[in-house]
């Protein structure tokens, strides 16, 4: 396979849509350090339509709002995306990507709630989305989402998902910091635990309303460095999740400005051997520290995984991504 890549495919692959946030560990942008390399230089212009195929294990599944769901056995976790990019050009607006797709969560340890049968399959999530690019250096990305657990008979839960991003790597290089700000919205229902404690009354207080559909507002940075000649990318992802005082609710304490922190470190490659025709292949590791600063985060853990109330929790992850 031809090792000498064009700058345009390298363009095309980071411009993909950072939905994961919500779903996969970080964003896709990181797919272009571990497909980029796979394009060769006199290949035919990329395909206007993609998938992308990631599977990653995990020691538990820890949700980007601090829910530890399962913390036994080994997780298991499927994404597949389908894009398809309308737009391409030179103008204020230089992309339009559409996206839509499922992410799935298994575990190894069947999970049994509420005395329904013990299985294996915990979670199906549909995904749809648009991707805008812009001004050459910003992206915008609107995607929903709907959590649909099928351990219990936990309600559906629905959001919309606002990401702007800023790609700083042209005015700063190996330093670039990749600064993004999110915005977080339940639409319908709770993405976290924070109904339960009104519903079974822990604390002996009574009745209380139930949290209404909230938000959360999100800062980070993704500093990375690239060994050309493997190709492996080195990330340090860092960002800190801001909640409005309904989205963990204030069963427990007030809510804090800071709900959570976290701090990661992960590795991604191209699997170059792979034969062509089938696919660009990546692998990753990471691990990430997960800190709860909302007392109210803490003290929901009780009806999560942990059973108990927690501060902070660690997780460690690896995966093969497949882009055809």
């Amino acid at each position: 396979m031809n090792k000498h890549f064009s700058k345009s495919h390298r363009k095309e692959l980071s411009s993909l849509p950072a939905y994961a946030q919500g779903r996969l560990p970080l964003a896709l942008t990181a797919l272009a350090c571990t497909t980029a390399a796979c394009f060769a230089a006199d290949a035919p212009p990329p395909s206007r339509v993609n998938a992308l195929i990631n599977t990653e294990f995990s020691d538990k599944y820890l949700t980007p709002r601090g829910m530890i769901v399962h913390d036994e056995g080994l997780t298991f976790q499927v994404l597949a995306l389908g894009l398809v990019n309308v737009y391409k050009g030179d103008s204020f607006v230089n992309d339009v990507t559409l996206v839509g797709g499922i992410w799935n969560d298994f575990t190894s340890a069947p999970k049994s709630i509420n005395s329904a049968p013990r299985q294996s399959w915990v979670e199906i999530d549909p995904i749809a989305g648009v991707s805008v690019g812009f001004a050459k250096h910003l992206k915008l990305d609107v995607t929903y989402t709907s959590f649909n657990m099928q351990i219990s008979g936990i309600p559906y839960s629905h959001h919309l998902e606002t990401k702007l991003s800023l790609d700083d790597s042209s005015w700063l290089g190996a330093f670039a910091l990749h600064p993004y700000f999110l915005y977080w919205q339940e639409l319908d229902g709770k993405a976290t635990a924070a109904q339960v404690p009104y519903i079974v009354d822990p604390l002996g207080k009574g009745p209380l309303p139930l949290p209404d559909s909230s938000y959360y507002v999100e800062f980070g940075i993704a500093p990375s460095y690239t060994f050309q000649d493997l190709g492996l990318k080195i990330e340090a992802p860092c960002r800190v999740l801001l909640p409005n005082k309904e989205f963990y609710g204030e069963y427990y304490d007030k809510s804090s400005t800071v709900g959570l922190y976290e701090l990661g470190l992960k590795a991604s490659i191209p699997l170059k051997f792979m034969p062509a025709g089938y696919g660009n292949w990546g692998m990753h590791v990471g691990f990430r520290y997960m800190a709860f600063e909302d007392k109210n985060l803490q003290e929901m853990q009780v009806f999560n995984a942990p059973r108990e109330a927690t501060k902070d929790t660690t997780q460690v992850y690896a995966g093969v991504s497949i882009f055809f």
